[in-house]
């Protein structure tokens, strides 16, 4: 056996020691010491136990849900429901739904093991309250709990037209543009409010602004022709391609009516259609042209594909715009590949013609980008 004290000394061999290392505190000055927390006992609110299914304050609240159902609950123990039972010339206890005038809507029987009911009363801006009790032995309805009043939302659309628009630049803090705005606020307006107010008086922002114009007569009269149909008021989460396949709908029950054809007849049954003999004619179609501009160095793809920029770094492109649905999303990378600019263009184009009427021959053109199908 080797000697120990000639044998050499490995990294992994332990090293033993008649003076204690050097501790080096400067490299743990940050650490934190566990504190010795003394055990105490949880405070006796802690220890409260379950929270009581109710606690007997005979409220009755009353919120629609929307347009069409309210929601009710109340909060009494079902001891206490038990005893208006007992006081009931027939032993039930009604839940009551009236408009504000004070008609009734709709009578439910409730019984102790009830908190809360849905209740369908169909009808879209309506004020409502609740009342909870029972029929006495003289047949007199005892209140018990009334409600507030609650009022179902609208299920068309508002005629409340006016939309408030704010610039907030992004390089000032919210602060900055307090002290900028501080002398023209007004009580109880809070900045956005302010901000939208003052930039559509015109006031000297040092950032740009821009503002809204309000719609137009024309424009109300479309909309409102466009959601006169309850069909497409009624829709939730309706899209915009989801409007078209109801007006597709209407266009041909209406043609297939008459209410085409029949303006397009004489009083005495002889058909326009016959001046088609006569020379008369109309013919219709539509192209459409994109185009837009960047830099000429930089990068364009329409629907995903490359196309060639001109010197100015200008582009286009036609195609023929036949019936369908169209998105079309364009972007440019900048020359360096840093920056992206994108766009994202939707067109739809839905023809209805009377008899007599035809396509005007176009010249043969690429497919158009982006196409839906149906």
């Amino acid at each position: 056996m080797a000697d120990p004290a000639s044998s050499s000394l490995h990294v992994n061999d332990p090293v033993l020691r008649d003076e204690p290392l050097e501790f080096e505190t400067s490299a743990h000055k940050f650490e934190l010491q566990q504190a010795e927390t003394e055990q105490r006992e949880p405070p006796a609110y802690e220890h409260l136990g379950e929270l009581p299914e109710s606690y007997g304050t005979r409220r009755l609240y009353l919120t629609a849900r929307d347009p069409y159902f309210l929601f009710a609950y109340w909060d009494l123990h079902h001891h206490q429901i038990a005893e208006m039972q007992s006081w009931a010339h027939d032993g039930k206890v009604f839940l009551q739904v009236y408009h504000a005038s004070g008609a009734r809507v709709q009578q439910i029987q409730i019984y102790p093991n009830t908190r809360e009911w849905f209740l369908h009363v169909n009808q879209p801006d309506t004020v409502f309250y609740a009342e909870l009790g029972y029929y006495n032995h003289e047949g007199h309805f005892v209140v018990v709990s009334r409600s507030g009043v609650a009022v179902t939302p609208r299920d068309n659309l508002s005629w409340k037209t006016h939309a408030q628009f704010v610039t907030i630049p992004f390089s000032f803090t919210f602060k900055q543009l307090l002290e900028l705005v501080a002398t023209e606020q007004k009580e109880g307006e809070d900045l956005a409010e302010t901000l939208a107010r003052l930039q559509d008086q015109g006031y000297p922002f040092p950032f740009p602004t821009h503002s809204v114009e309000p719609l137009s007569a024309e424009a109300r009269e479309k909309i409102d022709a466009l959601v006169a149909d309850g069909d497409i008021v009624r829709r939730t989460r309706v899209g915009s391609f989801d409007l078209v396949d109801v007006l597709k709908r209407r266009l041909s029950e209406q043609r297939s009516s008459g209410q085409w054809t029949s303006s397009m007849s004489s009083p005495f049954g002889a058909s326009f259609g016959a001046a088609r003999h006569r020379g008369f004619f109309m013919n219709v179609n539509a192209e459409l042209i994109i185009y837009g501009g960047t830099d000429p160095d930089a990068k364009v793809r329409i629907d995903g594909e490359e196309i060639t920029l001109g010197p100015d770094g200008k582009f286009s492109y036609h195609f023929n715009f036949k019936d369908g649905k169209y998105h079309i999303p364009i972007d440019a990378t900048s020359p360096d590949g840093e920056e992206v600019r994108s766009a994202l263009l939707s067109f739809l184009r839905l023809t209805a013609t009377t008899a007599g009427v035809d396509a005007t021959p176009q010249t043969p053109r690429p497919t158009p980008f982006g196409e839906i199908a149906d």
